[in-house]
């Protein structure tokens, strides 16, 4: 009896702290070196990222130099909430010279939540593809929930 109790608590008690997609909805903000941050994580998979001087719409990003200056690109995120850390990529699209559209999946991360109101978020910019977060990784900002969408 006390074993099946014992079971029936851990499961309920490790539901209520499961995340899901619908929980990084919203603006999440940060310090990153001094500076403040933000990613705002949109329900139809669209992101906003407000970092180091860098403002990125997701839904409707002008390129502002290289090749594709002036085209307007899109940034998406991906997610996949099948593990206690979730793993996550940003993909760019836009229509190239020819009009044919492009993707390209140029950041990956980690992310761990904390709380309802708080996670890690970890950027893979080695492309290690590491299974846990290093909370002392320069590579890491702490970012609390700002606004709910």
């Amino acid at each position: 009896m006390k074993k099946s109790l014992l079971i029936f608590f851990l499961s309920f008690f490790g539901l209520l702290f499961s995340q899901t997609e619908k929980d990084l909805y919203g603006k999440w903000g940060g310090i990153d070196a001094g500076n403040y941050g933000s990613f705002t994580f949109f329900d139809d998979g669209y992101v906003k990222v407000q970092l180091n001087g860098l403002d990125i719409d997701g839904r409707n990003h002008v390129i502002p130099d290289g090749p594709n200056k002036g085209k307007v690109a899109h940034v998406k995120y991906t997610t996949d909430f099948s593990k206690k850390i979730i793993k996550f990529s940003l993909v760019a699209s836009y229509n190239d010279f020819n009009n044919k559209p492009e993707e390209s999946k140029f950041l990956n991360g980690l992310i761990k939540f904390i709380n309802e109101n708080e996670f890690l978020l970890f950027f893979d910019f080695e492309n290690e593809n590491p299974e846990d977060i290093d909370p002392t990784s320069p590579n890491v900002i702490k970012l609390h929930k700002e606004k709910s969408l």
